[in-house]
C-alpha cells in the first residue's frame, strides 16, 4: 500500500509537470508573477512511517581538494598534514625556473617597449618642432618675396635717404677728429705744461730737503712719511715732463693711423648706405624675384615633409603604445604562470591530506592535497532510499549515533537533500546532509553514523 501511495504521488507530480510544459509550448500568455516551481526539499509526505533512518558518515563542514593547474616537479613543501592554515597561505611550490625565466624575459621586453615609447614621444616632439620651423620658413620666404615685388613707399625712401645722410655725417665727424688729432698742440698748452714741470721740480727739491733735514731723533713713522712725500713729488715731476714731451712731439704714428682708419670706415659705411639706397630705388631684379619664388616653393615643400614626419611619428607612438600593452599583457601572463607554481589554501582550515614528496612530478589537475574546516561537522547519509526521502524536508531535526562513540547521541538538522539520485546495491538513494550541533565528541572524518529523523515533525 505504501509503494502504491508513493507511486500515485509521483504520477501526480509528473502529470502536473506535463501540463505545465504543454502550456509553455502552446505560448500561454503568463507574466513573471506566475506561481514559482515547488521546492520539493521543503515538502514532506506522510507515508505512515513515524521515523526515517539511514546510515551516514561524518564529513567536515567544508573541504576542498586541491590540484595544480600546471605540471611540474615539487621543489618545496611548506606545510605538513594536520597543520592549520589561513586563506592564501602557500602549501606547495613547484620548480619555477622556466616560469621565472619567462617572467624576466617579459619584464625585459616591457622595459624595451617602454623605452621605445619614450623615444617615439621624443621623436613626435622633434617632428612638431620641425613643422613649426618649416611653417615659419614659409612665412619668412613669403615676406621676402612680398618685399621684393612691392614698390617702395615714400616712408621707406625717406628712411634710406636718412641712412645715407647719417653715414655722411659720420664721415664728416671722423675727418674732423682726424684733423684735430694730427694738428700740433697750441703754444699756450706747451707753456702751461712747462710751468707744471717747473712746479713739479720745485716740489721734488722741497720734499728732498725735508727728508734730508730730519733730525736723528725723528721717529720711524716720520721718516716713512717724508720718504713717501718725496716719492710722490718725483712721480709728479715725471708725469709733467711726459705730458710736455707729448705736446712738443705732436700725434704719434699709431694715433695718426687710428684717425685715418676711422675716416676710412666712415666712408665705407656711407658708400654702403648709398648703394642700398640706389638698389632700393631701382627695385628688385628679375633674378632676385625668381630666387625668392624658389625659396617659397622650397619652404612649402619643407612644410609637407615636416607634416609627413609628424604623421609618421604619431603612427610610431601608436605602435609603441601597442607594444607596451602587449608587453604588459605578457608580463601579466608570465606573472600568472609563476603564480600557478604555488599551491595556496583557498580557505582557512586544516591540511587534511598532502600526498607529495620533494622531487615528485605532478600532473595538471591531479589532486595533491585537501584542506578541510574541522571546526564544524556534518553528516551525509549513504543509504537513504527514495521511499524514505519523501518523508524528509529541509529543517527537520535528527538524532545521530556515532559507531565509535555508542554512549553519545548527537543532534543535527537537515540542510540539504540531493536532487539527483545514486544507485547503491540496487536501491535508488538520495544523499541528505545534516549540520551537527557543536559537540565535544572527538569526531573524525569518515566515521560511520546512524541517523534517525522524526517523520512527523511537519504534521
Amino acid at each position: 500500500m505504501r509503494r502504491f501511495v508513493i507511486g500515485f504521488v509521483i504520477v501526480a507530480v509528473l502529470a502536473a509537470s506535463a501540463v505545465g510544459v504543454w502550456y509553455a509550448t502552446q505560448g500561454a500568455q503568463t507574466t513573471a508573477a506566475t506561481t514559482p516551481a515547488i521546492d520539493v526539499n521543503s515538502l514532506a509526505i506522510n507515508t505512515g512511517n513515524a521515523t526515517v533512518t539511514a546510515e551516514g558518515q561524518i564529513i567536515p563542514a567544508a573541504q576542498v581538494d586541491l590540484s595544480f593547474q600546471i605540471g611540474g616537479q615539487v621543489a618545496e613543501i611548506l606545510v605538513a598534514e594536520g597543520q592549520l592554515v589561513q586563506e592564501g597561505d602557500p602549501l606547495v611550490r613547484l620548480d619555477d625556473t622556466d616560469q621565472q625565466l619567462g617572467l624576466q624575459q617579459a619584464q625585459a621586453a616591457l622595459r624595451q617597449a617602454q623605452a621605445n615609447q619614450t623615444t617615439a614621444d621624443a621623436a613626435l616632439i622633434q617632428a612638431q618642432v620641425g613643422l613649426e620651423a618649416a611653417q615659419l620658413g614659409v612665412t619668412a620666404a613669403e615676406v621676402q618675396l612680398a618685399l621684393l615685388t612691392a614698390p617702395p613707399t615714400e616712408a621707406q625712401l625717406a628712411l634710406q635717404e636718412s641712412q645715407v645722410g647719417i653715414a655722411q655725417a659720420g664721415v664728416n665727424q671722423a675727418a674732423g677728429g682726424r684733423d684735430a688729432a694730427l694738428e700740433s698742440a697750441p703754444a699756450a698748452q706747451i707753456r702751461a705744461a712747462e710751468a707744471q714741470v717747473q712746479a713739479a721740480e720745485a716740489g721734488v727739491i722741497a720734499a728732498r730737503t725735508t727728508l734730508d733735514q730730519l733730525p736723528s731723533e725723528a721717529s720711524e713713522s716720520q721718516r716713512t712719511q717724508a720718504q713717501l712725500r718725496y716719492n710722490a713729488a718725483v712721480a709728479n715731476q715725471t708725469a709733467a715732463q711726459a705730458r710736455l714731451d707729448d705736446l712738443r712731439s705732436g700725434a704719434t704714428a699709431a694715433q695718426q693711423q687710428a684717425a685715418n682708419a676711422g675716416v676710412g670706415a666712415a666712408i665705407a659705411q656711407r658708400d654702403a648706405a648709398q648703394a642700398n639706397y640706389n638698389l632700393f630705388v631701382a627695385g628688385a631684379r628679375a633674378e632676385q624675384i625668381a630666387i625668392s619664388e624658389v625659396a617659397v616653393a622650397q619652404a612649402n615643400q619643407g612644410v609637407a615633409t615636416a607634416e609627413l614626419a609628424v604623421q609618421q611619428a604619431q603612427q610610431a607612438i601608436l605602435q609603441a603604445a601597442n607594444g607596451v600593452a602587449e608587453a604588459e599583457a605578457a608580463v601579466a601572463s608570465a606573472t600568472a604562470a609563476v603564480g600557478k607554481t604555488v599551491l595556496t589554501a583557498p580557505m582557512a582550515g586544516t591540511v587534511a591530506r598532502l600526498g607529495l614528496k620533494l622531487g615528485q612530478v605532478v600532473n595538471p589537475s591531479a589532486p595533491v592535497a585537501t584542506v578541510a574546516d574541522f571546526s564544524r561537522w556534518q553528516v551525509e547519509t549513504t543509504d537513504l532510499t527514495e521511499l524514505g526521502v519523501v518523508s524528509v524536508a529541509v529543517g527537520y531535526t535528527a538524532q545521530i549515533e556515532v559507531d565509535a562513540f555508542p554512549e553519545a547521541t548527537l543532534q543535527g538538522t537537515v540542510t540539504d537533500i540531493a536532487t539527483f539520485s545514486d544507485l547503491v546495491l540496487g536501491d535508488v538513494t538520495y544523499v541528505v546532509t545534516l549540520d551537527l550541533e557543536p559537540t565535544e565528541v572527538a569526531l573524525r572524518w569518515g566515521m560511520t553514523t546512524f541517523v534517525t529523523i522524526d517523520a512527523e515533525q511537519g504534521q
